[in-house]
């Protein structure tokens, strides 16, 4: 597993979300691969009573499902947030152009873009060796490394990073591996990263813990914003509402 580290170090982005950038600490290296379902959870039709998230912005809806299974505690603040109205009409504040966009939070009286107040609203990260940052996944975000707050994201595709020459030499170092299992789960995922998209420098790193199903292009507009060089979006648009629900597939 060392060698897929060390490619794994020279694949990860240093995420840089409106001018913080959180210290990477990455928690694959405790993942079980064997236990890994390659028949990806965010790459399945969501079920009927599964809970969503309807976001209608001002450049279009798209919808998420809800993990509450496997990030409980980042799902929960989620949907609270939500249903509470906190996170309605709030700008769309960092982007990465392709990569993400990032909201959620808000301005301080100092100008600096919060979610939280201290340590209060501190939610610890929530990892799965089921759930990936591929592209359409919902995210939590805070400066602290290991934690999120009340700062989400969702990501499209790291295109400069995801090349056929990264993904690759992931896959060299798989190849190495003495686990038949773990070697065989591994090579799956990487070409799953490069068959669907993603940002593979976020694994380990945040909290997946929803993914888009409907309104891509949405999110691909949203994570194409005009943007500053620290990140800030540079043009007003909103997040209109962030309403709970849940699928049905007659809908």
């Amino acid at each position: 597993m060392k060698k897929i580290f060390a490619a794994l170090t020279a694949a990860v982005l240093a995420v840089t979300l409106s001018g913080c950038t959180s210290t990477i600490q990455n928690a694959m290296t405790g993942y079980d691969f064997t236990e890994m379902n390659t028949d990806f959870v965010q790459l399945r039709e969501p079920e009927d009573g599964d809970t969503i998230a309807i976001v209608d912005t001002d450049l279009g809806e798209f919808r998420m499902v809800i993990y509450e299974d496997y990030a409980p505690n980042t799902a929960a603040a989620f949907i609270e947030k939500a249903k509470s109205g906190e996170y309605d009409n709030k700008p769309v504040y960092g982007v990465m152009k392709d990569v993400y966009f990032l909201t959620g939070g808000e301005e301080n009286e100092k100008g600096t873009y919060i979610g939280r107040t201290g340590s209060d609203g501190l939610i610890a990260n929530e990892y799965s060796v089921d759930l990936w940052p591929f592209r359409g996944a919902l995210m939590s975000f805070s400066e602290k490394s290991g934690y999120g707050d009340a700062r989400w994201f969702v990501c499209n595709t790291d295109k400069e990073s995801l090349t056929k020459e990264a993904v690759d030499e992931l896959k060299k170092s798989a190849a190495e591996d003495e686990d038949p299992i773990k070697r065989e789960k591994l090579l799956a995922l990487f070409d799953k990263f490069y068959e669907v998209g993603g940002v593979f420098g976020l694994s380990g790193t945040v909290t997946v813990f929803g993914q888009t199903y409907e309104g891509m292009d949405v999110v691909e507009a949203l994570c194409n914003i005009p943007s500053e060089t620290n990140g800030r979006a540079s043009e007003d648009v909103m997040i209109k509402t962030v309403t709970i629900s849940e699928y049905s597939a007659g809908e």
